[in-house]
């Protein structure tokens, strides 16, 4: 299964979106991933007489994006209409679809006071898929990455996420804990502030030393920064200094009328569009629940191609019953496991294997996937 499987690009084609063409080709020829391109036909739009007319419009403007992808080396799966409110129709979309990353333009306007546009909002503050904004205008990078983070799971998500982008695109990786100092809350109360924010100071830096010891930090060039401030302004301050061309924050997970509360900090940063940003909620962008296992299988799946080409079939079965261990859905090792039973003459332990790949792939796809799948391994590939 790959780690980023689908990209949704939403892209609105009254506009320029060479920059998120850019990215998204970017991002899915490192893993692999396809493309679906979607626009929405505003409802207010479809008024009866020029409805045939903005739909044809659409659909050869959605084709010259779909051939800017696949000129660049990229699969488009599909370019999708839809009709009705952007944000909305956008979110289903990608439920519809299982996608795993909304991919959308800023859309803000010339005001500097509304940088971020309304349906960009609103896909942050309803979509429960990570989101990534490209910032219209700005040169396409991921060599410098900022997370900050709170010590909750919504940053310890948007941290995992931050982590597997820096290492893949070999990125700088600012990890930064912004918080707020000490104030004498009454004249009367005598403190001494330098002392209590020093301590405060100490006791942020632990928490950070202790929170960085769940992830996996190592073959990614990092830096660990705790300021005191206006966390908002922290961050804001903070890409500015240093030239950061991608913010990873996680937002909060909610349902109901909170769901549109992504969090006054994201919010406050969000809305300035400081640069193009990633926001997480409960979704990863990637499947890291098997990106330790597909690591696993893959040194296991190897071993076992090396053995069978010496004739060490006992030894290769014992390599693909690891893999199967490590994850018993793993079709591939199942069906050369058959193939290798039938080759030494195990016809019930074979039938055994092909009928376990059979039962799950009746329950995952339909026969025409079946098919393309058993050929595929039969094949011996």
């Amino acid at each position: 299964m790959k780690l980023l499987e689908k990209i949704l690009v939403a892209v609105d084609v009254n506009t320029d979106v060479s920059e998120q063409i850019e990215v998204a080709v970017n991002i899915a020829r490192s893993y692999h991933s396809q493309i679906l391109v979607v626009y929405v036909i505003p409802k207010e739009v479809l008024h009866p007489d020029i409805s045939e007319i903005v739909t044809k419009a659409v659909k050869n403007s959605l084709l010259e994006v779909k051939n800017k992808f696949e000129n660049a080396g990229v699969a488009v799966a599909d370019t999708i209409i839809e009709n009705g409110k952007p944000s909305e129709r956008i979110l289903q979309v990608s439920v519809d679809h299982e996608v795993n990353l909304i991919l959308a333009g800023s859309g803000g306007t010339s005001n500097n006071n509304f940088k971020l546009g309304i349906t960009a909002e609103k896909l942050i503050q309803l979509s429960d898929k990570p989101v990534w904004i490209v910032k219209t205008g700005a040169e396409v990078k991921f060599n410098n990455i900022l997370c900050p983070v709170d010590f909750s799971d919504p940053s310890r998500r948007a941290l995992k996420n931050a982590i597997l982008l820096g290492k893949n695109f070999k990125s700088k990786l600012r990890i930064l804990k912004a918080y707020k100092p000490f104030t004498n809350i009454s004249p009367r109360i005598q403190v001494d502030m330098e002392k209590e924010n020093a301590y405060l100071l100490l006791q942020q830096e632990a928490n950070m030393d202790e929170f960085l010891q769940e992830f996996d930090l190592s073959e990614i060039d990092f830096q660990v920064d705790v300021k005191p401030g206006s966390v908002h302004e922290i961050i804001l301050q903070t890409i500015k200094n240093n030239g950061h061309d991608l913010l990873v924050m996680g937002t909060n997970g909610r349902s109901g009328f909170n769901r549109f509360m992504m969090g006054s900090v994201t919010e406050r940063v969000i809305r300035e569009m400081p640069c193009s940003f990633v926001t997480t909620k409960t979704h990863d962008i990637f499947q890291l629940r098997f990106d330790t296992e597909i690591k696993e299988i893959e040194v296991h799946i190897e071993n076992a191609r090396v053995l069978v080409e010496k004739g060490l079939y006992k030894e290769a079965i014992e390599q693909y019953l690891v893999c199967l261990q490590i994850n018993d859905m793993h079709i591939p090792s199942m069906y050369k496991l058959e193939q290798i039973y039938r080759k030494i003459g195990e016809e019930g332990r074979a039938t055994y294997y092909e009928n376990m790949a059979k039962d799950l792939l009746s329950k995952l796809w339909d026969k025409k996937i079946e098919m393309e799948i058993r050929k595929h391994y039969k094949g011996g590939k």
